[in-house]
């Protein structure tokens, strides 16, 4: 059975059977709306509903009012449905792809697309939607509503009125609305709600008197009940019925029952969305606070325990407003001073958001002020370039221009969100002298040199005075970062042991000034600048400490596990690579590292290539070419380029070979010579000129293409770009051994090892110089090239191809590879997936991630249609 969702709320108190058949019928609507006000028991229904067994799986997302942000919402959105679905199809939606998009309308449609391709059908249950007005959200949930497909179900909890036109639901009958009217509580309900809140059985006239007063409002019922269980009839006779009456009737007997210092506590945590008794002691300066929250919990006191974090507390909304308002009244001259300790105190734990709330409450803007600015130092060092944008680019010009710590933060994230035109606009309004709060000049200087390289990318140029920002007497955070700068623009012109020397210089003083994620920044193009100087070994050995270090919580992980996918990649562990991917896809955003962004979504598509998933693969390298418009990013363009030509060739796709080409304008560039003669490497044209080869093979151009590749190694071994000129090589080894015996294709391959070392032909290579693999094997299939036992490990595929399949297989070994018809004929022997592993070798998850390939290639989903696709006899 699929897992049961994870519910914020413990399916506890009374079961009201009649509400549960009802939103059992959300089974027959596309969309069911549970809409009723604060207190009529929404979250406690739902809990109880998904606590039974469901027909589909299910996906419960508790909305916070922090989620109206869109990435934020369709990160957390992406993440749930993932824990639910781990093969969901991040090709047709992604936060990223949701932020940059420019139509909603396209992304609700992708959106409702991904979830209709959910084996087994989905539920999305959406509770407190009203914390929801985003408009781009809304639109995209609106989309994705309109085409939602007839497998998938969304409910949706809230106290208002979702944003968005239900017209068309209702016309069509697709609508389930369940209303206040429905949730309101029976006679029989409310002695069931006395009795489990322990209060002596009612007489019907009071249950009816309760009802009328009430209307059936379960929160008005519990907190007349509750009244009763502590004071008997006499509570009820007081009661007088309406909804604000009924909570301030409660809140006044329960601040009655309290001594004044428990009062003052209870009263004092309603500044807090959650409290615990840490936060407590240090607010209110007591302490044992934690022995007293669980002492109110226990008295039913509308107080409810947060999920996944045990100790913690919050009241329900009904009386944390009213709690508010009394506070308001009576406490008003120590809400600054309770504000300014729940800042410090959020300050420290590093929980920013609350911190800044809290502070802004306060009513002290110079506090206000100087938190702010020292969040956006601390956002700065740790990459959560979001944040700076969220809390300082809505702010007034004049203030900004009056903080020279805010702006230079805002300037900064701006550059690394891409949006050069407003860094340069603020960079201008400096410059101009209109700013009142001065930037250091040397930090200034650094800005400039940051936004020009992020801008221009490898067409940046360095102005003649740039050593002057290492001289000792520039802060050490300034040098750090302006060394990270300098070690990436060497790395983009492929003088790689320039960029070490000044990435090891950044990465000793961005350690020493706490810059997080710049040092893993440095720590990428370490790495990047060892994989391409054929360092594989010492690149690996990095890459895997640096990324087990690392929290995942933290964007300087993006950067470290891209280099980690690298490395899983080119070892041929697909199955790690593709899980590591596609955890980098829910998390990388605008602001992160383009060379992440290209690097993650490029070798995602290879994988699912390699799986013959060629649509999840197109639209994902699609997906990357709407990124790259954002900027001048010709270098990963040409990435781009290179890999949608390698995958229509290596598929025998020449009708999309053909119209790539036209698109590039590769036939524009080949006519105008760029590949004729011997030039300093660039990488552009290097990609682009693997890209033409792979076009004129597949139209059998053979001598053009060997030209080209000539030119091409020629330019490259005069360079440091080693493993590019490997690849090139591999390739002209590949198109010269056409009518070469097996002897003269050992001896150049020989030489190619001896060259590049064995080590360093890895994945890359056999993927971007197809043909490559095939003749490797053919040379250790007649035994004329010997490998060593770890490297055939590795690259099993490639270089150790396995004996024939049995016969009721052989139909499909043009399809399968060798190890994929292994166990296809293993599992065609009824072995479970542990046998299964067991024979042939493999691990566990490697022989599932073999199957999940088999279905694929197959057009199946599962053991038994593999079996009958294999059998259809039987």
């Amino acid at each position: 059975m699929d897992r049961q969702p994870r519910c914020a709320v413990l399916p506890t108190g009374v079961i009201r059977d009649d509400l549960l058949e009802l939103l059992d019928r959300s089974e027959d609507f596309p969309l069911t709306l549970l809409l009723a006000p604060a207190g009529s028991g929404k979250s406690t229904l739902l809990a109880h509903w998904l606590s039974r067994p469901r027909r589909r799986r299910t996906l419960y997302y508790p909305l916070q009012a922090r989620d109206n942000e869109p990435l934020r919402f369709f990160r957390r959105l992406l993440e749930a449905i993932r824990t639910q679905v781990a093969d969901f199809d991040l090709s047709w939606f992604n936060p990223l792809g949701a932020e940059i998009a420019h139509s909603p309308v396209v992304m609700g449609e992708y959106l409702a697309e991904a979830l209709g391709r959910v084996d087994g059908g989905l539920c999305l249950v959406f509770d407190d939607f009203q914390h929801l007005d985003a408009p781009l959200i809304l639109e995209v949930l609106a989309a994705a509503l309109r085409g939602l497909p007839p497998s998938v179900r969304v409910v949706i909890s809230s106290r208002n009125h979702p944003g968005f036109s239900l017209s068309r639901f209702k016309l069509d009958n697709a609508l389930l609305c369940i209303e206040q009217h429905d949730l309101r509580l029976s006679a029989a309900q409310i002695q069931a709600l006395n009795a489990d809140l322990g209060g002596p059985a009612l007489s019907e006239g009071y249950v009816a008197d309760l009802l009328a007063m009430t209307e059936g409002w379960v929160a008005g019922g519990k907190v007349a009940l509750l009244a009763y269980a502590r004071f008997g009839t006499g509570a009820l006779e007081r009661f007088d019925g309406t909804q604000p009456e009924i909570v301030d009737y409660f809140g006044h007997v329960v601040l009655e029952q309290l001594t004044p210092v428990l009062r003052d506590f209870f009263l004092g945590s309603a500044i807090f969305e959650k409290f615990n008794g840490e936060l407590c002691d240090r607010v209110f300066q007591r302490q044992g606070s934690a022995l007293l929250l669980e002492d109110l919990a226990a008295r039913q006191l509308f107080m409810l325990p947060v999920d996944g974090q045990p100790g913690w507390f919050r009241y329900h909304a009904l009386l944390h407003d009213f709690l508010g308002s009394r506070l308001a009244i009576e406490g008003r001259q120590r809400l600054a001073e309770l504000h300014c300790r729940a800042a410090g105190y959020y300050q420290e734990q590093g929980d920013h958001e609350q911190a800044l709330q809290h502070a802004r409450r306060s009513g002290e803007p110079a506090l206000w002020q100087d938190m702010l600015e020292c969040c956006c130092e601390q956002w700065v060092r740790n990459g959560q370039f979001g944040e700076v944008l969220k809390w300082v680019a809505p702010l007034p010009e004049t203030q900004l221009l009056g903080s020279g710590r805010m702006l230079q933060a805002l300037i900064a994230a701006l550059i690394l969100s891409r949006r050069f035109h407003q860094a340069r606009y603020y960079l201008e309004l400096l410059d101009a002298g209109l700013a009142s709060a001065a930037i250091e000049p040397a930090s200034l200087q650094y800005l400039v040199l940051n936004l020009e390289l992020f801008q221009h990318d490898k067409d940046f140029r360095l102005a003649p005075d740039w050593e002057q920002l290492l001289e000792p007497g520039v802060a050490p955070g300034t040098r750090a970062r302006v060394l990270t700068v300098i070690a990436y623009h060497h790395l983009l012109g492929g003088r790689l042991d320039q960029s070490i020397r000044f990435a090891v210089r950044a990465k000793v003083l961005l350690v020493q000034t706490g810059h997080v994620f710049l040092e893993s920044y440095a720590d990428l193009i370490i790495a990047l600048c060892n994989n391409n100087a054929c360092r594989a070994t010492v690149a690996r050995k990095d890459v895997r400490s640096d990324y087990e270090r690392t929290e995942s919580s933290s964007p300087a992980w993006v950067n470290r596990a891209t280099g980690m996918v690298v490395v899983l990649y080119e070892q041929s562990q697909f199955a790690a690579a593709q899980q590591l991917c596609e955890d980098l896809i829910a998390r990388v955003n605008s602001s992160s590292a383009t060379e992440a962004i290209a690097t993650v979504y490029l070798t995602l598509a290879r994988l699912l290539h390699r799986r013959k998933l060629q649509m999840r693969a197109e639209r994902l390298l699609e997906q990357l070419a709407g990124i790259l418009q954002l900027g001048n990013y010709e270098r990963f363009a040409s990435q781009l380029v290179q890999e949608r030509l390698r995958q229509a060739y290596v598929s025998g796709n020449h009708r999309q070979l053909e119209s790539l080409a036209r698109h590039y304008q590769l036939d524009r560039r080949l006519e105008e010579g760029h590949w004729d003669r011997l030039r300093e490497h660039d990488e552009c044209w290097e990609r682009y000129g693997l890209a033409v080869v792979y076009w004129l093979l597949a139209r059998g151009a053979q001598v053009r293409a060997g030209r080209i590749l000539k030119v091409l190694a020629a330019s490259l071994r005069q360079s440091e770009m080693r493993a590019r000129a490997m690849i090139v090589d591999a390739n002209l080894l590949v198109l010269g051994s056409q009518g070469q015996d097996r002897q003269a294709q050992l001896a150049e391959l020989a030489q190619l090892v001896e060259e590049y070392g064995l080590l360093n032909i890895t994945c890359s290579v056999f993927d971007e110089a197809p043909g490559f693999g095939v003749l490797v094997a053919a040379l250790v299939q007649s035994g004329r090239l010997a490998l060593p036992e770890r490297y055939r490990q590795f690259y099993a595929e490639f270089c150790a191809p396995e004996a024939a399949p049995r016969s009721e297989t052989a139909d499909l070994s043009g399809l399968l590879t060798g190890k994929e018809a292994q166990i296809l004929d293993y599992l065609l022997q009824g072995l479970s997936n542990t046998q299964i592993s067991a024979r042939s070798g493999t691990a566990l998850s490697t022989t599932k991630w073999h199957l999940k390939n088999i279905y694929a290639k197959l057009e199946v989903t599962n053991r038994t249609e593999a079996i009958l696709r294999v059998r259809p006899q039987n």
